[in-house]
């Protein structure tokens, strides 16, 4: 079979004539699929960019749900211990420290401060301090205050109900 070339875009046989792609230079099309090695590297590039962008947004909002998680597992455990003190008719206490209040310790980092009724400010728990609800469901009206080095999230609680009044940075 004999193959004669008739220009740089085709050639010609006995069988019929084929077209031949020009490659190799520049702003000539490939004959093959896929991609460069250099427009894999500059898709990886900006990958890494973005995800290097994203890293700090990722971090903050772990961190803020990891505050949020602990002031509502405090609200949830002045619900149950308020609810403990109404079905058995007897006082019932949490007891508060710088790392949470009974069954709620806080995340790594994380510390409480209180606020009662007379407080002018928010202070550490002082020493055996106890957050009391009476067989009728009454409580202190006591605000806390949950911190680590960036966020504060300060939460009260109404002394009728325990419920929580306001759940603020």
């Amino acid at each position: 079979m004999a193959i004669r070339i008739t220009s740089a875009d085709s050639c010609e046989s006995a069988s019929g004539r084929f077209e031949v792609a020009s490659g190799g230079g520049l702003g000539g099309r490939r004959s093959s699929g896929g991609f460069t090695l250099v427009e894999i590297i500059i898709v990886i590039v900006i990958i890494a960019v973005l995800v290097a962008g994203a890293i700090p947004y990722m971090y903050d909002s772990i961190a803020n749900s990891t505050g949020d998680r602990a002031a509502d597992a405090i609200a949830l455990k002045a619900q149950e211990v308020r609810s403990k003190a109404i079905e058995s008719g007897e006082d019932k206490k949490i007891s508060i420290t710088t790392g949470g209040i009974t069954d709620v310790t806080l995340p790594s980092g994380w510390h409480l401060e209180v606020k009662g009724l007379n407080d002018s400010k928010f202070h550490p728990p002082f020493r055996n301090q106890t957050w009391n609800f009476s067989s009728v469901g009454i409580c202190e009206p006591l605000e806390f205050r949950l911190s680590d080095n960036d966020r504060q999230i300060n939460i009260a609680f109404d002394a009728l109900t325990a419920q929580l009044l306001q759940d603020h940075e």
